[in-house]
């Protein structure tokens, strides 16, 4: 019963599909080798850009989780982001900055300020999760703003020690651009398997069935609340872990990311790339943190161009540009005969 009700839902998600067409996995490996080459060819600025685009989009996927399978719409996912940022920053400031413990305390934080949260929202939907995950973030904000001594008010913390990876016979210090692109290339691949396990999962398609049909789940004996306490953990942890490696890039820290309009901005860059797309997220992050940077250094009313962009997606793409590209990557199949 259950995968009657979870299968029309996940036709279109990244669990369910077949093998990939030749012109996609051509798309993959001229991505592979774009972020391969990338650190070779690229400045250390654009290589360090591209790691805070990469780390972002993994706060986004894992927002996804919750949007797009969920049917959760949250304002609150800087708080996962943030707080586990925060979290890892003052680790590496008094304890170590090894990162294998930055890490560590990242994905702990995410999935313990996400059980908080959830304890109060996963009894609600609609308007009432958005609403009080918006509430619930501007409460960690308001904390991390107000306890200056610790986390450096509205100053933020910076001087952030840089990241060292024990390898047992010696330390590598990931200061550099190039280190911290790995860590992140790395990290956001462990993340998207994750993820992808966890959709593909009972539990996963008892989370989609729980956006389908609530009434039928309930009657079968599901809790929903849990279900979805559940998924929120998962989600804070991927978030946690992409906030543990966020400190290090700029290698400061402010209250801006654990504030609302970072929800927004994960929640628009979402939209762009394309809901219930694992890889939509990374699209998104890219755009929009490359309208963010470049846009800005030619016109403050940059907010203006990404909100032009967002509504172009709306019209012309509804279903985000990832999906768009699989439109057209099967329109250009089956027109050359290929698999449709």
């Amino acid at each position: 019963m259950l995968m009657k009700v979870n299968a029309r839902a996940l036709d279109a998600s990244e669990s369910s599909r077949g093998p990939r067409s030749p012109l996609q996995r051509a798309a993959i490996g001229l991505l592979v080798a774009g972020a391969v080459c990338l650190p070779l060819l690229g400045s250390d600025y654009q290589v360090r850009f591209v790691a805070e685009v990469v780390i972002t989009g993994i706060a986004i996927m894992s927002l996804d989780i919750l949007i797009g399978y969920g049917g959760l719409v949250s304002l609150g996912h800087a708080s996962l982001f943030g707080g586990a940022a925060y979290a890892a920053a003052l680790v590496a400031y008094h304890v170590s900055a090894d990162l294998a413990i930055v890490l560590l305390t990242g994905i702990v934080t995410g999935m313990a300020v996400a059980a908080l949260v959830g304890v109060v929202v996963v009894r609600t939907d609609n308007l009432f999760f958005l609403i009080l995950t918006l509430v619930t973030t501007q409460m960690v904000w308001e904390l991390i703003f107000r306890s200056r001594e610790l986390t450096g008010g509205a100053d933020g913390l910076r001087g952030i020690p840089p990241l060292r990876l024990h390898l047992g016979f010696a330390v590598w210090e990931l200061s550099g651009a190039t280190g911290l692109y790995v860590v992140a290339a790395l990290l956001a691949v462990g993340c998207f398997l994750v993820a992808k396990a966890f959709i593909a999962a009972p539990i996963g398609r008892a989370l989609v069935g729980a956006r389908e049909q609530p009434l039928r789940m309930t009657a079968l004996g599901y809790s929903i609340p849990k279900i979805r306490l559940i998924a929120l953990v998962v989600a804070g942890g991927i978030a946690g872990a992409a906030g543990s490696i966020y400190p290090f890039i700029n290698l400061y820290i402010g209250p801006s990311s654990v504030h609302w309009t970072l929800s927004a901005m994960m929640l628009i860059a979402l939209v762009i790339g394309g809901v219930r797309s694992l890889y939509g997220a990374f699209i998104g992050s890219a755009i929009y943190l490359s309208f963010q940077t470049y846009a800005s250094s030619y016109t403050d009313r940059w907010q203006l161009v990404v909100g032009l962009v967002f509504v172009l997606t709306v019209i012309l793409m509804p279903h985000g540009v990832a999906h768009a590209l699989q439109r057209l990557s099967g329109r250009f199949m089956t027109k050359n005969g290929g698999p449709s």
